[in-house]
């Protein structure tokens, strides 16, 4: 399959018809990344993302409202793998490099290494920033990537990234991380709803204070 700007690659997906497109795990954190991206174009599209990991739940999953959806699946099982991509619904799917490197041809593929490329092009190229420090900082949190590009969007005249804040960082990584594992294997959905709670009330402290 011919190659293409990963970022055009993804907004095209999400626009076209085709059902699948392929990613390799790499680490939690480069997972959250790609999946906010991938929020991020298909909230433009009026799109909604599914985090459910089970086949059953998914084929069976209808939004009221008749709105489009794409599930995301995290599978290494190579034939629970091939049955999740034989399925015809619109799809995201994480898996190992082994798998990916054996199916990438034959998908449209996202190669999770090049993730600093795509922050480079995503931050330069769609939000038309500039700024050296956010860049670095963005390739060393890729997970905080839209909490910190929002921040200098309110200001970017007094941005500073936050390299004194370490701790509080890593404290919503840590929370988005649970958030991501929750949905990516049991999705208890009380656990889900309170790591979710967590997030958006630190979000606003955090803001508070810039």
């Amino acid at each position: 399959m011919n190659k293409k700007n990963q970022i055009s690659l993804i907004k095209e997906f999400i626009r076209s018809n085709e059902e699948n497109i392929l990613l390799n795990q790499v680490s939690d954190e480069i997972a959250i990344f790609y999946l906010e991206l991938i929020k991020h174009y298909a909230n433009k599209q009026g799109i909604k993302i599914s985090n459910d990991n089970h086949i059953e739940a998914a084929l069976n999953n209808e939004d009221l409202f008749g709105s489009k959806i794409i599930q995301t699946f995290s599978v290494t099982n190579a034939k629970r793998l091939e049955t999740i991509l034989d399925t015809q619904i619109k799809k995201i799917v994480f898996t190992d490099y082994k798998n990916y490197k054996k199916l990438s041809s034959k998908f449209n593929s996202i190669n999770s290494y090049q993730f600093e490329n795509d922050i480079d092009f995503f931050i330069q190229n769609e939000l038309k920033i500039n700024n050296e420090e956010l860049l670095v900082f963005c390739k060393n949190n890729p997970a905080l990537l839209f909490s910190e590009t929002s921040k200098f969007l309110v200001n970017h005249n007094l941005y500073s990234s936050d390299t004194s804040l370490v701790d509080e960082k890593n404290h919503v990584l840590k929370i988005r991380k649970s958030i991501f594992e929750n949905k990516r294997n049991n999705f208890n959905i009380k656990s889900l709803y309170n790591s979710i709670k967590k997030e958006a009330e630190y979000k606003k402290l955090s803001f508070l204070t810039y």
